[in-house]
């Protein structure tokens, strides 16, 4: 693996910034955003020409997430209902229309089988649109939750500076960190569950041990202050990549916290970066209305 230098591709097409953006499926021969022109949508990786175009919502789109196989994604938006659709026509049909929040819905992620979210988490059962169990005990909105791995817990970050960590059976809080000085932007998880990674109002990333709820490293040369969700996830093993307020999609290295490369090109802040392990490809989306997706060019330095 070879940490990304040079821009691959732009995709052009959204006429509002692009909040969120997703691989879909494990393969991840496609990605799909989400945008405040209040559509999605569907983009080949290697021609990064638009396929389709999600309508519905009437609201911008914070978040996106895609079914394992790439069957289905779900997408929560400022609508305050989370929509799901059906990836396997071409026409990109929506199947239901998940209601019951009050304001935004902020973020949305299947289950190793699915949930939403406003000061709660809900769980819906995908296949009957049901809404099955309420997690409450945040005290502001919720901006990110995930599974973990095993998909027995859920984890939310709040506007409330905190992250809370639920037991799907029981629905109780099982842990809460309260070490942020600011709104709590995005949660993410490693592959096997044992660190997490906070990005925060506070200008920080936190890496924590799970187990022993320690903070491990910190991540800091990006911005991220202001009214946005600024989200970073993990990278191949060692890496860390995440959006910043300066228009730069920022990489750092997993265990010192170091900057190892910025990726300049987009002309506004930059909300997300995800990667897939299969493509072995980076993509962002920005506040220019953009996704971009990163390579390695062997003839260009690395920028430290």
């Amino acid at each position: 693996f070879i940490i990304p230098n040079a821009l691959h591709s732009t995709f052009v097409g959204h006429k509002g910034n692009v909040k969120c953006v997703e691989f879909i499926g494990e393969e991840g021969r496609e990605i799909v955003s989400g945008s405040s022109d209040n559509t999605l949508r569907v983009w080949d990786i290697g021609s990064a020409k638009e396929k389709g175009i999600l309508t519905g919502h009437e609201s911008r789109i914070w978040d996106v997430s895609s079914s394992k196989n790439g069957s289905m994604i779900s997408s929560a938006s400022g609508d305050g209902t989370i929509k799901l659709w059906d990836m396997k026509t071409s026409k990109y049909t929506c199947v239901s229309s998940l209601t019951g929040h009050s304001g935004d819905v902020y973020t949305v992620k299947f289950h190793p089988g699915d949930a939403s979210y406003d000061k709660t988490v809900r769980l819906y059962d995908v296949s009957t649109g049901k809404l099955v169990k309420m997690f409450t005990g945040h005290q502001l909105s919720v901006s990110k939750a995930i599974f973990n791995p095993l998909g027995n817990l859920i984890i939310s970050g709040s506007k409330d500076n905190s992250i809370k960590f639920w037991d799907i059976i029981s629905g109780l809080c099982v842990r809460t960190i309260t070490s942020h000085l600011g709104e709590v932007t995005c949660v993410g998880m490693n592959f096997n569950g044992t660190l997490l990674l906070s990005c925060s109002k506070d200008n920080s990333n936190r890496l924590w041990d799970v187990r022993m709820v320690r903070p491990v490293t910190r991540f800091k040369g990006h911005q991220n202050t202001s009214k946005n969700f600024i989200r970073a996830g993990f990278a191949n093993k060692p890496l860390i990549v995440g959006g910043s307020e300066d228009g730069v999609v920022y990489i750092w290295d997993q265990d010192t916290g170091e900057v190892l490369q910025k990726l300049r090109g987009h002309a506004g802040i930059v909300y997300d970066t995800i990667w897939n392990p299969k493509q072995n490809l980076f993509v962002s989306c920005s506040d220019d209305k953009t996704l971009k997706s990163w390579c390695y060019d062997e003839n260009l330095p690395l920028e430290l």
